[in-house]
């Protein structure tokens, strides 16, 4: 975990952008939204809230000027329930392996091939999914515990 939270530190405030990635409806997998924004909140970045439809949000991913592109979702990684990491992207399927219509792969090739942007993805381990449940008390902790690592603010950006 802190090698995840060192590498989000690093990044200027004007060079990242997190990306909100669920369905508030279904259990866990709100965790993409909650987290990411508790990220962006904490390090003083842009948050984009896609809740399940991240391609419909390619246009402003692409007009961003952050270079890099966060996206925050709850992932099938075979973990722990509540483990955070980053992902790398050539461990991503082609198919999605998170609970949404289009794959993350797929979007990291668009915005680096229009406008050479990367993508990290920041995956959290879900309990549970299901329709009109609850974000589960372990994820709630684990997403709190991982904020609160991070340092406020973003102190790799530079003065205003």
């Amino acid at each position: 975990m802190l090698e995840t939270i060192s590498h989000l530190a690093q990044y200027p405030n004007q060079h990242l952008l997190v990306v909100g990635v669920g369905n508030p409806l279904r259990g866990d997998d709100a965790a993409g939204l909650i987290l990411g924004e508790k990220v962006a909140t904490r390090l003083g970045l842009a948050y984009l809230c896609c809740e399940e439809v991240p391609e419909n949000y390619l246009g402003e991913m692409l007009d961003n000027p952050a270079d890099t592109i966060l996206v925050v979702d709850a992932v099938d990684m075979n973990a722990e329930v509540g483990e955070i990491k980053l992902l790398p992207l050539e461990e991503l399927a082609a198919e999605s392996i998170s609970t949404h219509n289009c794959s993350v792969s797929l979007l990291a090739t668009v915005l680096a091939g229009v406008k050479g942007k990367e993508m990290l993805v920041l995956g959290i381990q879900p309990y549970s999914l299901g329709w009109g449940q609850d974000l589960t008390a372990a994820i709630s902790v684990a997403i709190e515990r991982f904020v609160a690592g991070l340092p406020e603010g973003n102190s790799a950006a530079p003065p205003q």
